[in-house]
């Protein structure tokens, strides 16, 4: 298995002798809009992907679209598998070529099994299929595995990790899930509680559905909790949806991670005996102590084992208060 510190193979132009500019040959995942590379001399063929493609939905050029363009899978000059674009004429130079294509599965789990291949992935692929997420994107920088998995997680608000029974799920978990574990006065010792208003959050922008042939989005939406802004302040960040296309999605996943963050989120620390060793990342606990202060159910987001120690080190959090409602300031769509 790969290295979560190795950087995902990403080939480049230099692949190709001659080409005088170095760009990373996208390798794309269901639905994007991308910049093809120049292949030939003359700039009638272009490289849309460094791997087949499903289909090719639209080609246009300075916005408008572009006539008498073939597409087709093969092999470039090196045997690797490309798709190109071919043109019926040779372009001015500064013109803004661009594709609509379909490129491998966009369902996330299938994105994260290509970019760190994984035998336990069922479930999360199943919830992203019952919940109607697919993305649509390209890798066009370099980057390492894990800062790969990191970001396809935050396109559908999830988190992964290696300690998880499915490796990545649902962030925060599913109020109606499963409790793993209800600990009690006896079970924990070398407990911490601590409250932050550091990271509240009352209003966010969030812009996506990327456009990688112009360099920015294409659409964005701006949502406020309004009852958090008047105990809080207003309180700005922005969550880059890039690989979402629908504005559905993308309030949906911006709505929860809002609603998440819109509370100041207790943080408690705890040791526990070695049979809680299985608790998993990502599920809830109910933690009960008289002079505990949170009195909600937690979520655990980290387990120390302790091997050797015969204690576990559980990091669990619970926002304050119940969940604010969420209102849609703002839609905007690119011209």
């Amino acid at each position: 298995m790969r290295p979560l510190s190795d950087s995902i193979p990403l080939r480049d132009t230099s692949a190709w002798p001659g080409y005088a500019t170095i760009d990373i040959i996208p390798r794309v995942y269901g639905r994007a809009r991308i910049r093809p590379l120049r292949y030939n001399e003359v700039g009638t063929l272009y490289v849309l992907a460094d791997h087949a493609l499903e289909g090719v939905d639209a080609v246009t050029l300075n916005g408008v679209s572009l006539p008498g363009w073939v597409w087709r899978n093969g092999a470039d000059m090196t045997g690797h598998a490309v798709a190109f674009l071919q043109l019926s004429a040779a372009l001015a130079d500064g013109a803004a070529l661009a594709a609509e294509v379909r490129g491998l599965d966009g369902n996330p789990a299938a994105i994260l099994n290509d970019l760190y291949p994984r035998d336990d992935l069922q479930d999360f692929a199943l919830y992203c299929r019952n919940a109607g997420l697919i993305l649509g994107g390209a890798l066009t920088e370099r980057m390492t595995v894990r800062a790969a998995l990191q970001f396809v997680v935050d396109q559908v608000g999830a988190v992964w990790s290696a300690g998880l029974t499915d490796f990545a799920t649902p962030f925060p978990p599913d109020p109606n899930g499963p409790l793993w574990a209800s600990l009690g006065p006896l079970d924990i010792a070398d407990w911490t509680a601590k409250c932050e208003l550091d990271a509240v959050i009352t209003r966010l922008s969030v812009p996506f559905d990327w456009d990688y042939s112009a360099g920015k989005a294409r659409q964005s939406v701006l949502l406020a909790a309004p009852d958090a802004g008047l105990v809080h302040g207003e309180r700005s960040a922005e969550l880059a949806l890039p690989w979402i296309h629908e504005a559905r999605q993308a309030v949906a996943i911006a709505t929860t991670y809002l609603q998440w963050r819109a509370r100041p989120l207790w943080t408690l620390q705890c040791s526990v005996s070695s049979r809680y060793r299985d608790l998993p990342p990502g599920g809830w606990i109910n933690v009960a102590h008289p002079r505990l202060p949170i009195l909600s159910d937690c979520v655990i987001t980290d387990l120390d084992p302790g091997y050797g120690r015969g204690v576990v080190t559980v990091t669990a959090q619970a926002p304050a208060g119940l969940a604010p409602a969420v209102t849609l300031v703002q839609s905007a769509t690119a011209f």
